[in-house]
């Protein structure tokens, strides 16, 4: 199955913005976006699915949620992704957005290299976005608070590029370094399945402790495994910490 044009791609995009209610203004609100950005296998998709369950209740965001994705079972479901097409939804939701009030969380998950995250739909081109560019893509939305997550090899390099006092990123490896999991014998990868697998997201997240424990867990399972540490990286601004502290306490609570 060919892949989806760029007009199929924009016109389910919308179609999940038509669904999406606007930021209330007043409220301090968190709008989602989890990519997919590699076809194959299934544990890209999988765990776009888990970030979006997950981080949805750990940011009270169930109906504030965009989902992209180039796997090719939700070739007739889900918009397909591509650098452009991500910097086009993100500046489509930040007009659900309230200027200086809401966060944009990114969830990334893909292969990786050195360059860039992967994007590639099945049958298609493989392109590479670039720290920069999706550094770009935040600034053209004018989105000022930003959590970004990225799991994929190298990734640390986004880190590097990102991070500002109204920033948290958190990756999967560093910029010199692989992550490991992304394979078909496993249904998240060892980021995805520390970060978000059986956590409980409830009352105020230390994204800090989060972010220990998740390094402490894949660090033990590469070594149990004889694997080079991946060695992720975290960074949180201090106007975003003191930000974040002021959000209201999510409504529900869950573990996957």
């Amino acid at each position: 199955m060919p892949p989806q044009t760029g007009v199929e791609s924009e016109a389910l995009i919308e179609q999940q913005l038509s669904q999406m209610p606007q930021g209330e203004i007043g409220k301090k609100e968190v709008f989602l976006v989890v990519v997919a950005g590699f076809d194959a296998p299934a544990v890209f998709s999988n765990e776009m699915r888990l970030a979006a369950e997950q981080l949805g209740l750990a940011f009270d965001a169930k109906n504030r949620i965009l989902l992209l994705s180039n796997s090719n079972k939700d070739r007739e479901t889900l918009p397909q992704v591509t650098p452009f097409l991500l910097q086009r939804a993100v500046n489509k939701l930040s007009k659900k957005m309230n200027g200086s009030e809401d966060i944009l969380a990114l969830y990334l998950v893909s292969h990786g290299t050195k360059q860039g995250f992967v994007f590639k739909p099945n049958n298609g081109s493989m392109e590479i976005a670039s720290p920069y560019s999706i550094q770009q893509a935040l600034k053209e939305a004018d989105t000022p608070w930003n959590m970004v997550f990225v799991s994929a090899c190298y990734s640390g390099s986004f880190a590097d590029e990102l991070k500002n006092s109204k920033t948290m990123i958190m990756t999967a490896a560093d910029a010199t370094h692989s992550s490991f999991g992304c394979d078909a014998t496993n249904r998240y990868t060892y980021f995805g399945t520390e970060l978000l697998k059986n956590r409980e997201f409830s009352g105020k997240v230390d994204w800090n402790e989060v972010f220990q424990d998740t390094q402490l867990k894949i660090q033990q399972k590469e070594k149990d495994k004889y694997l080079e540490h991946s060695n992720p990286q975290f960074w949180l601004g201090d106007e975003l910490a003191k930000y974040l502290a002021s959000l209201p306490k999510p409504t529900q609570t869950n573990t996957q």
